[in-house]
């Protein structure tokens, strides 16, 4: 019987509902509504007759009439489900609610039933069977409301229907039958509807041995395959955008409990195909298949079951090979492109159902055997030289048999040639040479064209040719000794009708000086061009071509700069051709001049700061500069054989300050002259002591000079502070202040001067390097995770930023005594050795001494030290090479904790030995047997039995 389920509603309420019959329905899709086709309801007071679709409510139970007597009912509803045929049903949920309840205090058991069909003369004592409870609820007392909904899950119910292919399915809505009689139970409910969703299954058919090439076979008659066969099956699915693949599966036909099943992989139109493995199974074994749909949703149905039988006995023998047109040897024969037939022979094999066959460059193909077991493979080569065909035999099982490789050697007759391409409809000459001497006339063919056939002379042979297109052209190319044709081969060329672009002045080699006046020459490759449109620096034209389709392009050099010209032309048609490029370049009559700095964001420059200026000219026979910087005398500056100069001033006053250059050629004569104006940051210039990086907590003394005259203060902001702050000027236009700085890092000073006006300088941003003064500690320690252990050294690394300014470092291990380490030369780390004295946590302090012999701050690293054995051997060092095969080595351990009695140990992971400890200390040896790496393993062991941590040890052993 299928599962009870049943779904409570509160009152009024119903599921929405989209439609009112039955449809057909879709994965994804909106619920459908169902409504009964057929209901009826059935009184015991009246026990012959028929309520058959009549209006209104339903009643359900026991309850009085007018006249006291007592009534008692159930209804019943027919649902079709022809919609749902060939799906999967994912939801169906039958509802309604009560419209009127006796009794709202007593709790009322109603159940649902499916029964048999609702008959036209259906009453109390001709009701529908019962077959199965397929919900039941509580109604009434203990209900979220009364009068309330009722719901009931059907979606198994219905599914099985479906699959069972039931057209209908019929309920029965009552009280459960020990409380029926209850007159309290009696009320009436809305007509019910069943709110569904399906998916429709994919259907696979249409299944077939896809390799070898066979039927789907029945156990009577069926085709064999060998070990990796491949099936293939159909797939359709009503849910036009679902998904879908296909399973298929395979078992031994004796026994089916060996089932497996596989996915299906490649596909096209449907067809899906996969391959699988049958080197289990015996020759002779009947292995059944099948396959079902699958849309990731639900699984089809399975199709009908196919039969194979197992065949993996391949061909014993090579197959023979023959050819009258290209016999097998040194001898050449044919041409390129001279067809041959090749015969192949199954040398008496009656097995052999096909001839697979390749040849060098990848070409292959099958070619089914006669019924005398001979089959005839027409083969084309098209290189010269020694060909190799490679031959195998293949049974009906698709199992290959050895293969044969039949040599033979192909004379050179390919002719070859070029095309000197005049374009698109402009007629172009097509030059052929003759390979073969005995050569007689040489043809090409252009695609989707008539050959054409030249005479030969002198081996060669030219004639015109009129491409109507652009683009890549194969071009097929024939020699022929009298009407036979005995070579061919293939000329790719590529035709583009892109204009001919020339100019005596203007050309990618040489570089012209702005001014330079001439003109460019356009020539057409398409026949009917009637003008030419350009585009020279975005500043594009049209000229008109000639009668012969070419025209002439005056041009005045007016702006310099590198040119990307391009040129097409313009067919009377209207038809515009591929474009040209064509490049060239000009050279400024006027130098180039630039102050560096001035995009720098903060600004670097101002007044009294170096400031470097560069000259550039690409004029020919450049020997140098002159300029005038900020009003002052011309200077001249040489370009020493470059094509740039520099120079560095030092600017007086904020604001616009002009420079003014000419370039100078070798003959003495200046270009015009360049005026370039540049603005020099008024923001005033900042400097401090100590100069260039400061220290953390060191104070530092910031001075300010103003860059306009006429300040009277600066207003200033200092890092760390939020408010602006202010200086006055003194005599000499600075002022000093004095900050320490809290942080390493970047720090910013933010000030403008302010004239006696209310005049303000622009804001400088000037920022200070503040390095740390507290050292950094690397160590093989930390504070986490318990490493090493006592007397087992690690190396520790100091790092500073101060280095090499810096004295020493200073360190102690708790409360040891001070150790002092000199810095590494040329290195901002230096390192030492440390060894631990106790188990747990450690402390390191650190200092480093400053160049005035003042202390840094201190560092504290805090790290855990464990309980691992020190290992000791002055044969085998970890990590360094030593000793040797058959060399002894003694190897001291020392326990890393207190209450060490003794040290397990292992050499490359063998058998683990001991070592009784004395006072913490043993000593074992060891004789390695190769040369190479080997490890090492030692764990303590306490008198309790606990261990300590494990000392793994690298070893390398001398070659």
């Amino acid at each position: 019987m299928a599962s009870v389920r049943s779904i409570l509603l509160s009152a009024g309420a119903a599921l929405t509902v989209v439609a009112a019959t039955a449809q057909p329905v879709h994965a994804q899709a909106e619920p459908v509504n169902l409504s009964p086709v057929k209901w009826a309801w059935t009184d015991s007071r009246n026990p012959s007759t028929s309520f058959i679709n009549q209006a209104g409510d339903l009643p359900v139970g026991t309850s009085l009439d007018a006249a006291g007597k007592a009534h008692t009912r159930r209804s019943y509803l027919t649902f079709d489900l022809t919609g749902f045929k060939g799906q999967a049903v994912h939801l169906a949920i039958l509802n309604s609610s009560e419209t009127n309840v006796t009794d709202c205090s007593a709790a009322a058991p109603v159940e649902l039933w499916r029964t048999s069909a609702i008959k036209d003369n259906t009453a109390w004592n001709r009701a529908p069977q019962e077959i199965e409870r397929i919900g039941e609820a509580s109604l009434g007392a203990g209900s979220w409301s009364c009068p309330g909904g009722l719901g009931f899950d059907l979606t198994e119910a219905i599914g099985v229907a479906v699959a069972r292919g039931d057209k209908a399915f019929t309920v029965e809505l009552r009280i459960a039958a020990a409380a029926e009689s209850d007159r309290r139970l009696g009320r009436s409910v809305r007509q019910p509807r069943i709110v569904a969703t399906g998916n429709h299954l994919a259907v696979a058919s249409e299944l077939k041995l896809q390799y070898p090439d066979g039927t789907c076979g029945t156990a009577a008659k069926h085709p064999t395959a060998g070990s990796s066969p491949t099936f293939s099956a159909k797939v359709t699915d009503d849910d036009v955008n679902d998904p879908k693949t296909v399973i298929f599966a395979v078992w031994d036909a004796d026994h089916p409990d060996q089932r497996r099943e596989f996915s299906g992989g490649t596909y096209g139109g449907g067809v899906y195909q996969a391959s699988t493995d049958f080197s289990g199974y015996a020759d002779g074994t009947l292995v059944a298949w099948s396959a079902r749909g699958y849309d990731y949703t639900d699984y089809g149905a399975w199709a009908k079951t196919c039969y194979v039988t197992v065949d993996k006995t391949a061909p014993a023998h090579e197959p023979g090979v023959a050819s009258k047109q290209y016999p097998a040897g040194n001898v050449p024969s044919g041409g390129p492109g001279v067809v041959g037939r090749f015969r192949f022979d199954a040398a008496g094999d009656p097995d052999v159902a096909a001839f697979s066959w390749r040849d060098m460059v990848g070409r292959s193909g099958v070619v089914k055997a006669n019924r005398s077991g001979g089959a005839v493979l027409e083969y084309t080569p098209d290189t010269s030289g020694t060909v190799s065909l490679y031959v195998a035999a293949i049974d009906a099982a698709g199992n290959r048999g050895p293969e044969k490789d039949y040599r033979f050697t192909v004379r050179n007759t390919s002719p070859y040639g070029s095309v000197d391409v005049a374009g698109v409809g402009l007629p172009s000459t097509i030059n052929l040479t003759a390979t073969a001497s005995d050569t007689t006339t040489l043809s090409y063919q252009l695609p989707d064209a008539a050959e054409v056939k030249l005479p030969v002379a002198g081996g060669k042979a030219s004639g015109p040719v009129t491409f109507t297109k652009t683009g890549y052209v194969d071009i097929t190319l024939r020699a022929y000794k009298g009407t036979k044709m005995i070579g061919q081969s293939k000329l790719s060329t590529v035709v583009s009708d892109e204009p001919v672009v020339q100019s005596a002045e203007f050309d990618v080699f040489t570089n012209q000086i702005e001014g330079k006046t001439g003109s460019f020459t356009f020539k057409p490759r398409r026949s009917g061009v009637v003008a030419y449109q350009y585009d020279i620096g975005g500043r594009t034209g049209r000229v008109d071509a000639g009668a012969d389709g070419s025209a002439v392009l005056p041009y005045t050099a007016d702006t310099p700069g590198f040119f990307n010209m391009l040129v097409s032309s313009v067919s009377a048609d209207g038809t515009v051709s591929q474009t040209t490029q064509h490049y060239f370049s000009i050279i400024p009559v006027r130098p180039y001049v630039n102050a560096w700095n001035q995009t720098n964001w903060p600004r670097t420059d101002g007044v009294g700061i170096s400031q470097r200026i560069e000259f550039g000219s690409q004029l020919p026979d450049l020997t140098g500069f002159v300029y005038r910087f900020d009003g002052g005398p011309e200077t001249s500056i040489s370009s020493n054989g470059n094509t740039y100069a520099y120079i560095d001033v030092t600017p007086a006053h904020a604001g616009d300050t002009t420079v003014i250059a000419q370039a100078v050629r070798a003959d003495g004569s200046r270009s015009p002259e360049t005026r370039y104006t540049f603005q020099v940051f008024s923001g005033p210039v900042v400097t401090w002591t100590p100069a260039g990086e400061v220290i953390i907590n060191h104070p530092v003394t910031v001075t300010f000079r103003a860059a306009l005259p006429g300040a009277t203060l600066f207003r200033y902001t200092l890092p760390y502070g939020d408010e602006d702050l202010t200086v006055p000027v003194g005599a000499d236009g600075t002022a000093t202040v004095t900050y320490t700085p809290l942080s390493p890092g970047l720090d910013n000073i933010l000030v403008r001067s302010v004239a006696a006006d209310g005049t303000e300088s622009e804001q400088r941003r000037q920022y200070i390097s503040v390095m740390d003064d507290r050292v950094t500690v690397y160590a093989p320690w930390n504070e986490y995770n318990p490493t090493g252990g006592i007397g087992i050294p690690g190396t520790v690394g100091f790092y500073s930023q101060l280095v090499p300014n810096i004295v020493e470092f200073r360190y102690h291990l708790e409360d040891g005594p001070v150790v002092a380490v000199p810095p590494t030369p040329e290195s901002t780390t230096t390192y030492t050795e440390i060894t631990p004295t106790h188990n747990g946590l450690n402390t390191l302090y650190v200092q480093q001494v400053l160049p005035g012999g003042e202390l840094s701050s201190v560092t504290e690293y805090r790290f855990l030290v464990g309980t691992a054995t020190k290992v000791v051997s002055a044969q085998y060092p970890p990590y360094v090479w030593g000793g040797g095969a058959g060399v002894e080595g003694t190897f001291e351990f020392t326990a890393g904790t207190d209450g060490v009695v003794s040290f397990d140990y292992q050499f490359d992971y063998g058998d683990t030995q001991t070592v009784v400890a004395v006072n913490g200390h043993a000593t074992v040896t060891w004789t390695p047997s190769e040369a190479g790496s080997h490890n090492l393993v030692v764990t303590g062991r306490r008198a309790d039995g606990s261990t300590t941590d494990v000392t793994s040890q690298y070893l390398l052993v001398q070659y």
